[in-house]
C-alpha cells in the first residue's frame, strides 16, 4: 500500500472504509463486536464515489478503548483493504473523534500502515503478490496539526516496515558485506553520515570479537555506524548511541544448533535492523537530538578458520574472553560495539538491542522483551515508551554477584554459562564493556524479533520491534 491525505475521499475509489465504536445497542449484522470485526455493505451510492464497497471496522466498545485496541483496528482494516485487490481505497477518520483519545488518529494510522506489510520480493508469480493499492487517509478535519500527525505516524511505521523487510531477507541475500553496501545507499538518500569498517580497519581497531565470530564465514565484518547531527543547536551535545546485533544468519559455529532452532536463523539480524530502521525515522522526523546508530554485523558459520570452544579473544576493550560456547557470538560482537561506542562518542545514553538469548523467551514468552539496566531513570523512560506504543519491557536483575558465574579460569571472563540465570548473563558480559559513568541499557528482544503465526498489525515474521519505542523515547528527550 501507498498512502495518502485527503480532505474527502477521490471519486474513483473501489473501497471506503469506515470506523465505529460499539454502541450501546448493537445490531447484527451492522455493527461488530469486537475490535477489528468488518461489516460490510454496499456498494453504496448514496453520497458515496460510484460503485464503492464500504465496510465499517469495529473500535471496539468505547470504555475498554485504548492506543492499542486502535492500532489493532488500523491493523484489521489494513487487512480487509489487502482482501480486495482495489486499486484505490479510502480509509475515513471520522468514527475515531468519539473517543476523544488525542492520540487516537496516529494509532490508527500506525496499525493501518503496519499492518498493510507484505514481504513478497522473491514470490515469482503475480497472483501471489499483493497489489499495490493507493489508499487515501481522509481525516475528520484536515488541519495542519492532524497532517502532521498523521505524517508522523506513517514515517515511524514505515521505518519498522523497512526494518521488518531487511530481517526478512534471507542469509545469501544480505550478509555482513552486502548489508553494508545497502545501509551506504540508504544513508546517502537520508543524509545520514556512514562509517563502514572493513576487516582490516576492524584488525586494526583490534575489534577481535566482532571479527573472531565471523572468521568462519567467506564474509568478513563489518562494523556500521550511522550518524544523526540533529538540529544546529544541538551539535555539540552528547548523543544518544544505539547498538544492534546483526548475525546475518547463525548456525551456532562448532556449538551447532540442531536442524530444528537453525532454521530462522537469519532472524538473529533483528536488532540491528530495529537500529537501522530507528535511524531512518530520526532523519525523516528530523529530530533535534543527536543520534548514533551502530550496526555490529557478522555471519556465524563453521569452518576450518571458524573459531572454537577454548578459544581465548582478547575484544576491543583489551579484556579477554574464553569461548565456551561459540553459540553465545551475539554478546561478542556486541563487546566490541559497545567499546567503540564508548570510546568515540561518550554517550548521554547507550541502548543496545540483541535477539541475545532463548532464556529470556523462557521467562518472557512472546509479550515482552528484557531490559536491564545499569540507570534507573533510562530505565523507566524505556519501559515507559514501550508501554505508550505497546512493544512493552519488563526488567531483570542485573547485580554483580552474577558476574561469578562467568569469572575465567584462564581469562577475565567467560562468554557463558550453561541455562543459569541465562538471560542476565548475557546482561552482565555486556556491562563489562560499558563504561561505568555511561548510562546503559540492554534489550533482550529474543522472543520479540519475529513472530511465527499473523499478529494483529504484524503479519508472520520479522517485526520490527524496537523501532516504535526507540523514537518514543528520543522524541521526548530535552
Amino acid at each position: 500500500m501507498n498512502f495518502s491525505i485527503s480532505a474527502k475521499p477521490h471519486p474513483d475509489v473501489e473501497v471506503i472504509v469506515e470506523l465505529q465504536a460499539v454502541p450501546a445497542k448493537p445490531e447484527m449484522k451492522k455493527h461488530g463486536t469486537s475490535v477489528g470485526d468488518v461489516t460490510v455493505r454496499g456498494p453504496d451510492r448514496a453520497g458515496k464515489p460510484d460503485g464503492a464497497l464500504v465496510a465499517t471496522v469495529s473500535l471496539g466498545p468505547l470504555k475498554e478503548a485504548t492506543a492499542e485496541t486502535v492500532r489493532r483496528t488500523g491493523g484489521a482494516a489494513a487487512k480487509w483493504i489487502n482482501g480486495q485487490s482495489a486499486k484505490r481505497a479510502a480509509v475515513k477518520l471520522a468514527g475515531l473523534t468519539a473517543m476523544k483519545m488525542p492520540n487516537a488518529p496516529a494509532a490508527f494510522v500506525e496499525g493501518l500502515a503496519l499492518g498493510a506489510f507484505n514481504f513478497d520480493r522473491h514470490k515469482t508469480k503475480e497472483e501471489s503478490k499483493a497489489i499495490d493499492t493507493g489508499v487515501e487517509i481522509v481525516p475528520a478535519r484536515a488541519t495542519a496539526g492532524v497532517r502532521k500527525t498523521i505524517e508522523e505516524a506513517l514515517k515511524v511505521a514505515e521505518a519498522a516496515n523497512l526494518a521488518r523487510e531487511w530481517a526478512h531477507e534471507p542469509p545469501n541475500v544480505i550478509n555482513p558485506v552486502t548489508l553494508a553496501e545497502r545501509v551506504r545507499k540508504l544513508a546517502a538518500s537520508l543524509k545520514l553520515k556512514c562509517n563502514v569498517f572493513d576487516e582490516k580497519q576492524l584488525k586494526a581497531m583490534k575489534a577481535n570479537a566482532l571479527l573472531g565470530v565471523g572468521m568462519g564465514s567467506k564474509t568478513p565484518s563489518r562494523l556500521i555506524v550511522l550518524e544523526h547531527t540533529g538540529h544546529a543547536k544541538a551539535k555539540k551535545a552528547k548523543p544518544v548511541v544505539l547498538i544492534g546485533k546483526a548475525i546475518t544468519f547463525d548456525t551456532g559455529g562448532y556449538s551447532l544448533k540442531d536442524k530444528t532452532n537453525i532454521v530462522g536463523m537469519k532472524y538473529d539480524k533483528c536488532g540491528g535492523m530495529a537500529v537501522l530502521g530507528t535511524m531512518r525515522a530520526v532523519a525523516a522526523l528530523k529530530l533535534r537530538c543527536p543520534v548514533v546508530g551502530i550496526i555490529a554485523a557478522a555471519e556465524n558459520m563453521i569452518s576450518g578458520e571458524a573459531y572454537r570452544p577454548n578459544d581465548i579473544i582478547t575484544t576491543m576493550s583489551g579484556k579477554t574472553v574464553e569461548i565456551i560456547s561459540t553459540d553465545a557470538e551475539g554478546r561478542m560482537v556486541l563487546a566490541d560495539a559497545l567499546t567503540y561506542a564508548c570510546k568515540n562518542y561518550k554517550p548521554r545514553a547507550l541502548i543496545n538491542l540483541a535477539t541475545l538469548t532463548g532464556g529470556i523467551v523462557v521467562a518472557l514468552g512472546n509479550f515482552r522483551a528484557g531490559i536491564m539496566s545499569t540507570s534507573d531513570r533510562l530505565a523507566d523512560a524505556l519501559i515507559a515508551s514501550g508501554e505508550r506504543v505497546h512493544e512493552r519491557l519488563w526488567r531483570m536483575p542485573l547485580d554483580n554477584d552474577y558476574f561469578e558465574l562467568i569469572k575465567g579460569d584462564d581469562s577475565d571472563m567467560k562468554n557463558a554459562a550453561g541455562r543459569t540465570a541465562h538471560p542476565i548473563i548475557g546482561g552482565i558480559f555486556l556491562k563489562q564493556f560499558v563504561d561505568e559513568k555511561v548510562p546503559w541499557a540492554h534489550l533482550d528482544i529474543a522472543g520479540m524479533g519475529d513472530t511465527d503465526k499473523d499478529q494483529p498489525y504484524c503479519p508472520k515474521g520479522a517485526t520490527g520491534f524496537g523501532v516504535r519505542l526507540l523514537v518514543d523515547y528520543i522524541k521526548r528527550l530535552r
